[in-house]
């Protein structure tokens, strides 16, 4: 008898105790509801190389407001601090404020750290894209006006 009392006794405790973790464990959470988190991240060149002493600012995606502006080092890694919860994104801006680049979107919870990167685009001068399909403009505009490609008696590339 005595036997059972003393397992029944040493169940009671450790469902007491887990019931009490658990209270704590959750109210823990709850505590913490409210903490701020912090976004770290890095702005590149195209050619992932850094940009040294970007501005840079914080938008909040739920408001649509910059609630946050600051500098990258000499690097290019930049942080904002004490960031509420919610979706955001960095944006690259100009000296007079304009967006030049826009880092991908992201959530971030309560004590969450998020990392991210903004990258601007690669430089090319305003002719590279006018000759980088050349080749297929000139076939293209040849074909409607029914023009035909004579060849060398070489073996065909395509199958066609």
């Amino acid at each position: 008898m005595r036997s059972r009392h003393a397992f029944a006794c040493t169940a009671v405790r450790l469902v007491a105790f887990a019931g009490l973790a658990s209270i704590l464990v959750c109210g823990n959470a709850f505590a913490h509801r409210d903490e701020p988190g912090a976004v770290r991240g890095v702005v590149w060149n195209g050619d992932n190389s850094p940009v040294p002493n970007a501005q840079v600012r914080l938008r909040n995606l739920d408001t649509g407001q910059a609630v946050s502006t600051g500098e990258a080092s000499s690097t290019g890694e930049f942080v904002f601090a004490a960031v509420a919860r919610g979706s955001y994104l960095v944006e690259l801006v100009s000296d007079k404020g304009k967006v030049v680049a826009v880092g991908p979107s992201f959530r971030l919870a309560p004590g969450e750290t998020v990392s991210t990167i903004v990258r601007l685009p690669s430089r090319r001068s305003w002719y590279a894209s006018m000759f980088s399909n050349a080749a297929t403009g000139v076939i293209a505009a040849a074909a409607t006006v029914g023009l035909t490609a004579i060849g060398t008696d070489a073996r065909p590339i395509s199958p066609q």
